[in-house]
């Protein structure tokens, strides 16, 4: 039977004789901010004021415990080192076996519990971004010409996330009510927030105009 596999990286645990016995990934905690009324009933929820009332969250704890019976203890030994020394304290991209075309962003710590005769086990915990980001990105190619046409961007997730923009040629582009012209070159245009749902962006001009962006959901 094919292992469970967790990947941070290029790392896959199945790959190296590891058997995944646990994993949790806590909650993703909203920033909240509340403020009591001198004098009044309830209190000022401020939590989104400084955000444009997009809600923030707070990083998130993944735990994966791992097990190895494989080779003797020597061999589990080398196996160890290797994975500490490849992975302990750096930022790595995560996939998790249920969520394969998801991955998470966290910074990796690994403790060894054991390396007896008969195993050994070790714990790999991971402080998260909050978000499940897909796997691929969404990316959009447009061709502008003199006549202004539009495009509809859907963002499925649940993040708000403000696009790459490639410009070849010279587009002016419209969101809104505001408009910007942009020469050839690389941006990223502020205004252009595509929160979720539909956002119908304007444009003409002369050339190509190439849109990335990638979506995320917290569960």
């Amino acid at each position: 039977m094919k292992k469970r596999s967790v990947t941070f990286g290029h790392y896959k645990t199945a790959a190296h004789g590891w058997t995944v016995t646990g994993i949790t990934l806590g909650d993703a905690e909203q920033k909240i901010n509340y403020v009591e009324k001198p004098g009044g009933d309830g209190s000022w929820d401020l939590s989104t004021v400084m955000t444009d009332d997009i809600p923030r969250y707070k990083n998130r704890l993944l735990t994966v415990t791992l097990e190895c019976s494989e080779g003797n203890r020597d061999a589990r030994e080398k196996l160890i080192d290797e994975m500490v020394n490849q992975l302990d304290g750096l930022l790595w991209q995560i996939v998790l076996p249920d969520r394969p075309r998801h991955y998470l962003q966290g910074r990796v710590n690994i403790t060894v519990n054991q390396n007896s005769v008969a195993y050994a086990a070790v714990t790999v915990t991971a402080t998260c971004e909050p978000w499940l980001y897909n796997e691929r990105e969404t990316i959009v190619e447009l061709f502008a010409d003199e006549a202004m046409q539009t495009y509809v961007f859907r963002n499925s997730g649940r993040r708000a996330v403000v696009p790459e923009i490639v410009v070849d040629g010279r587009i002016l582009l419209t969101y809104s009510t505001e408009s910007v012209e942009m020469g050839t070159g690389t941006y990223t245009w502020p205004s252009l927030l595509l929160t979720p749902g539909l956002h119908t962006l304007e444009y003409s001009g002369s050339g190509t105009l190439t849109v990335t962006y990638r979506e995320a959901v917290l569960r």
